[in-house]
Order: structure tokens, then sequence, then C-alpha cells
């Protein structure tokens, strides 16, 4: 890293993947404990792999009321939270708290959009976004954006834009017009009927974005394609606006120094890493906590 670089954890995408990664992880006394180790592993390797002093989980918070109104059933295809997840949500934020990451969130707000708007206000770092969200993929248009995904073996994957299109046949930049024509079963959003990945990808090869399609729906060679396009184009048009990620910051932003890493506290992390059984994480916090000027434990 030749500048600085900010690190943005899409907070409750890595809690579920690391709850249901590591099945029937508990405490001595007992309580799920699975999706925090997870995280934490996580948070740790990030800081080994990518450090630079500025990082923050954000967090969903309450309904996205805008979204809502587009579509009433926006995400009401999800099961709702397990119990053994959310029971383990509280002791989440004291982690975070111990291990000197800040968090965000906003009432109202997905993840996505707030994770989109610190984006935007980079001031030049370097940004790392560490989530598997397709959403998300419309912010590698610059150089300095790029996703971090756990990849085999626990290894970190850059994806830049060369990635993102070798994928999806798109680039960066018509993430969300494919989104919108091909629509996303994950957040309950219909697509346009017929359109496929294909389909979708080859479109806005010829017509470079939706709205150049709508513009020039008698170009569609395929009758059947340019009929539902014609038939639900305003599906597709309140798609866009679906997953059109809002960038306005936080009421209570206070810029990109707020989001600055403390150093580990230590001996509160040894503590609860005792309670929760973590035998294996105690040298790695150890070591993790270790001041710059001490000699390490592990030789180097």
């Amino acid at each position: 890293m030749n500048g600085p670089r900010l690190v943005l954890v899409d907070g409750y995408a890595q809690v579920y993947r690391a709850f249901y990664a590591i099945p029937g992880l508990t405490a001595p006394d007992g309580r799920p404990t699975n999706a925090l180790y997870g995280v934490i592993r996580l948070l740790l390797k990030l800081d080994q792999e990518l450090p630079g002093g500025r990082g923050v989980v954000i967090f969903d918070c309450g309904r996205p009321q805008r979204r809502m109104d587009l579509l009433p059933d926006y995400k009401a295809n999800r099961p709702p939270m397990p119990d053994a997840l959310r029971a383990q949500l509280p002791e989440l934020d004291q982690w975070l708290e111990a291990l000197g990451w800040p968090v965000l969130r906003q009432e109202g707000r997905e993840a996505d959009d707030v994770i989109a708007a610190v984006a935007m206000a980079r001031e030049g770092a370097e940004t790392a976004i560490v989530t598997h969200d397709k959403d998300l993929m419309q912010l590698v248009v610059e150089r300095d954006v790029y996703l971090v995904q756990t990849g085999a073996k626990g290894a970190l994957d850059r994806i830049g834009p060369a990635e993102v299109e070798a994928k999806f046949g798109v680039a960066p930049g018509q993430i969300r017009d494919y989104l919108a024509l091909l629509g996303d079963s994950s957040d309950n959003i219909p697509g346009v009927p017929g359109v496929g990945a294909k389909t979708a990808a080859a479109l806005l090869k010829q017509f470079g974005s939706a709205e150049a399609l709508l513009a020039r729906i008698a170009e569609v060679a395929k009758p059947g394609i340019r009929k539902s396009l014609e038939e639900n184009r305003n599906l597709l048009l309140r798609n866009l606006d679906l997953v059109r990620l809002d960038l306005d910051l936080p009421p209570d932003w206070r810029g990109l120094d707020a989001l600055r890493r403390r150093p580990l506290d230590g001996p509160r992390l040894q503590d609860m890493a005792a309670a929760c059984g973590f035998r294996s994480l105690a040298p790695v916090l150890a070591e993790a906590a270790r001041p710059a000027s001490q000699p390490s434990l592990f030789g180097f």
C-alpha cells in the first residue's frame, strides 16, 4: 500500500456467513458462539493483511422505507434471523469495541447504502469493501475501490473491474442495469420475464445501459424479449430505482478520522476469549495486541 487505506466491512453479511460456516460452536456455558468466532477471525485477518488505520463495520438498521415503498415485498422471502444468531449480537458489539473497530448504523438504511456513501467520501484512500454482495460491485468503477471476499482456505480474494466483468459479462458501471434486468432473488426483486443472465449481459453489451435499451427497444432482435421489455418497462424502471445505492452520508457523519481503528484491548480480549472457550484464539489475540515495540512471541 502506497497511501492511506479504508476498510469497510459489511457487518451482517459476515455474521451470517460465519454462523452457517461454523455450526455447533458453543461456550463452556452452552451459549452459541460460532458467529462470534468467525467474525473475530476475519477481523484479525483484515488487521494483518489490510492494515491502514481506518476501518469500520457497517450494519443494516431498521426497514429501508424507500425500497419498501417501491416494492412492499422487498426481501419478504428472507426467513427470520435464527435465535442462536440473534443471541450473539449483543456480545458481538463488545468484541468489536475490544478489537478496536468502529461501528456504523443508521436507522432506516441498509449497510450497502452507508458503505457506498462512505466509499464516495474516501478522500483518495484505497478502499477495500469486505462483502459478497453483488449490489456493491457498482462501486468498483474506480481503480482505488475493490471488494474483498473470503476464498479458498480462508484466503482474501480481491475483486476489481476485471473480476466483475469475468463473472457477470458486464462492467462494474453496468451492474445496476444488469440487476434491474435480471432481478435479484435474494432481495425478492423480480426481473424482466424471459431475461436471464446471458441475455441481460448481451443487451447491455449492445445498448450500454437499461435507459438506452428502453429508448431503442425497437432494435432488440428477439421478438419475445422485445415484447417482454415493452410490457415490463415500468418494472425495469422501478428495479433501477430499487438497486440504486443511496449516497447520503449519515447525519452525524464526523469524517474519516472517526473511523480510525483503535488499539486492541489485550486484557479484555483475553477475558472474553476465555469466557467463550476460544482457546485457540488466545495466543493470536495476544500477538495482535502486542505493541510494535515489543518482541514478537512467534519470532517475527
